[in-house]
């Protein structure tokens, strides 16, 4: 349901349905990952 690319030291998440990458966010947030994470939104 959505696609994912690695752009230089950014993940960019690409998906049709708001609440698709809403979902994912959450599961980065519940991820333990050392990096800190940034969420930006393009799309109005």
């Amino acid at each position: 349901k959505v696609q994912v690319s690695i752009q230089g030291d950014e993940l960019r998440v690409n998906g049709k349905k708001r609440d698709v990458l809403q979902d994912v966010i959450s599961l980065m947030k519940e991820s333990k990952i050392s990096q800190p994470l940034q969420y930006v939104n393009f799309r109005d």
